[in-house]
């Protein structure tokens, strides 16, 4: 439960992350910054890509001695 739990938190701070990015790029292209939803493609590529990292991350933390994960 707790690597779901690590894996759901990654998730939503890196998918967070990838939109401000996203967005920082737009406005780049546009007059100022301005949050936004990508279109869904893109959307669901960035998606994509912060859950394979997710669950990178939530494999990795699982994979840490327990001695070693209490201590985090």
């Amino acid at each position: 439960m707790g690597n779901i739990l690590v894996t759901g938190i990654t998730f939503g701070v890196f998918m967070t992350e990838a939109l401000i990015h996203y967005n920082m790029g737009q406005a780049k292209d546009h007059d100022g910054f301005k949050l936004t939803v990508p279109p869904p493609k893109e959307l669901a590529k960035i998606a994509a890509v912060t859950l394979t990292f997710s669950i990178a991350t939530g494999l990795l933390v699982k994979a840490l001695p327990k001695n070693l994960q209490s201590k985090i």
